[in-house]
């Protein structure tokens, strides 16, 4: 597809960054203008022409503070000082293009966590960058990456699941779980996979996209142990 076409669905959408109080815009996906294909394990969902989650990333082209959109509008005063006073004074905010390639999007994602160290993020905002990250990776078939940011994401998430307050990262607690399990997985461990999908293989009031994958994970799971007890 060209690159008009792509371009003809984003809009330019007005910010005031919390940090340097300048306005600027951030390149958006118009409602409506992606086509939704299927759900992965992972719950992250593919579209076409264009996947949303290229443009989560908010960044001010002046000081280049970056957050996914999520969390961008509720930096606080406090955060906001710990960045102007940690921030290298020389920093200069990247270009991109228009439409973003894979290695584009990966670059924002790690200036905003890079962002997150700077302002003490949670540790949930900083898991859900390190999710997103890995996704992008296995888009690259960089497998060890894809295992280094889902470890990081794991742990995030593990910390956030003690400490903060559901939802997070507007995630009930039916899908948080479910992604903790998600991650387990695809870090090698499957008894907690197993232990976190039984914490809500038996509610009653989870989503039926949710039941869905949940009954496929553990058919997944299954086949899994069954084979490793066929080698043993």
């Amino acid at each position: 597809m060209e690159d008009k076409d792509l371009e003809s669905r984003l809009y330019d959408k007005s910010y005031t960054c919390p940090v340097c109080d300048k306005k600027f815009k951030n390149k958006e996906i118009k409602k409506g203008k992606t086509i939704f294909v299927e759900m992965n394990l992972g719950l992250r969902g593919k579209f076409k022409p264009i996947m949303p989650d290229y443009y989560y990333v908010v960044m001010c082209d002046e000081c280049g503070y970056a957050a996914v959109s999520k969390t961008f509008n509720k930096t606080t005063q406090k955060q906001a000082k710990k960045i102007r006073e940690k921030v290298n004074p020389n920093y200069k905010p990247r270009k991109y293009h228009t439409i973003y390639d894979t290695n584009d999007v990966i670059d924002r994602y790690k200036v905003a966590l890079y962002f997150c160290y700077l302002k003490d993020s949670t540790m949930s905002e900083r898991g859900y960058i390190c999710e997103k990250l890995a996704f992008l990776y296995a888009e690259l078939n960089d497998e060890e990456k894809e295992l280094k940011y889902n470890k990081y994401a794991y742990e995030c998430y593990m910390e956030a699941y003690k400490k903060e307050n559901l939802p997070i990262m507007g995630m009930e607690e039916n899908q948080f779980v479910y992604t903790l399990a998600y991650l387990a997985y695809k870090i090698g461990n499957n008894d907690e996979a197993r232990k976190f999908l039984s914490k809500i293989i038996v509610k009653r009031n989870l989503s039926t996209t949710l039941k869905e994958k949940v009954d496929d994970f553990v058919t997944i799971l299954k086949l899994e142990k069954r084979e490793d007890e066929n080698k043993a």
